[in-house]
């Protein structure tokens, strides 16, 4: 048990610098990355068009999935040392937004970037249904052992 802690806690680092090092980019950088996916995504999902409406759509999932990704990783990791469903949720929340603040304030200084506190919000709710899925299955695992 003790070599997964240790490989979450290595995942969960490198979690963190896959997003803050994306909040390092200068603003041409980046949106030059969410205008690839914007056009993959854009083939597939035609609702999804290839303009600046689809680059906000495409910008705001990005946030949601890095911080849901990182729900489930800081679930993975507190849900063994943490006891309570409350305590659970709301450490890993915690640790998500402070990341999120983190991330927010990176971008403000970079060029042509701006911190959100709209994004934080959106990370905040990524992160929150990443650690209510992983609670919800690790729930139902515990509960099929008799644990």
């Amino acid at each position: 048990m003790k070599k997964g802690k240790i490989i979450l806690g290595i995942l969960i680092v490198a979690w963190l610098c896959v997003i803050w090092g994306h909040s390092m980019q200068p603003a041409v950088v980046s949106e030059g990355e969410s205008g690839k996916w914007l056009s993959v995504i854009s083939r597939f999902i035609p609702v999804i068009t290839n303009d600046d409406a689809g680059m906000y759509i495409v910008r705001k999932c990005a946030h949601f999935t890095e911080y849901a990704i990182l729900g489930v990783l800081l679930a993975l990791e507190l849900a063994y040392f943490v006891k309570g469903w409350l305590r659970r949720f709301f450490e890993p929340l915690a640790f998500a937004l402070s990341a999120s603040f983190i991330d927010e304030t990176i971008q403000l200084f970079v060029e042509g970037r701006s911190g959100q506190v709209s994004d934080m919000w959106i990370d905040t709710a990524g992160a929150a249904l990443g650690i209510v899925i992983t609670l919800a299955i690790i729930g139902n695992r515990r509960s099929k052992r008799g644990y």
